[in-house]
């Protein structure tokens, strides 16, 4: 058996069943097959990257549509979807649930929070984190002056104090 000039298999190995086997074989008796092994996965490289389609536009962020329902002002900054899982020990009793917006007067200030916005929504995310995990109690209702002190605290960090007022939405528990 010849393919691309190698060397036919002595009687003493076994043969390899298809010359894909062959050609996959990097370490065999054919170096005119791993040479061309090698120029048609450079092509093959250069030509994927030659075809690739243009990179994607960048995506909107997502803002919940029903943020715009509770006002239309532009002073408003909606930060919806805040959750946290409510736990004690290694059980899980539920979920606390906040939607909250920010009213930001200064539109400089506006901006930057848009140019912020996951660094503000992680902030207070880890405020609603922290108030579900170690200040509720479970089976009370949810205390929102507390609640929003804290999301304003988190917020203040990030945009800078009296820069933007904290304003829940709603403050939901979730039974399991």
């Amino acid at each position: 058996m010849l393919v691309l000039g190698c060397s036919p298999v002595k009687d003493d190995e076994t043969p390899l069943r298809t010359p894909l086997k062959q050609a996959l074989n990097l370490g065999g008796q054919c170096p005119a097959m791993r040479k061309a092994l090698a120029l048609l996965l450079a092509s093959s490289l250069a030509a994927g990257n030659a075809s690739a389609s243009p990179p994607a536009p960048p995506a909107k962020p997502q803002i919940d549509p029903q943020a715009k329902r509770i006002t239309g002002s532009e002073k408003y900054f909606p930060a919806f979807g805040l959750r946290a899982s409510i736990s004690r020990g290694f059980k899980v009793n539920g979920v606390l649930a906040v939607d909250a917006g920010l009213d930001v007067p200064d539109e400089q200030v506006r901006k930057a929070a848009e140019a912020r916005r996951p660094q503000l929504i992680s902030s207070m995310r880890d405020a609603v984190l922290n108030y579900a995990s170690l200040s509720y109690v479970v089976g009370e209702k949810p205390d929102a002056d507390i609640l929003r002190a804290r999301l304003q605290k988190a917020v203040d960090q990030v945009l800078g104090k009296e820069k933007a007022r904290v304003a829940l939405a709603s403050v939901i528990v979730f039974k399991q």
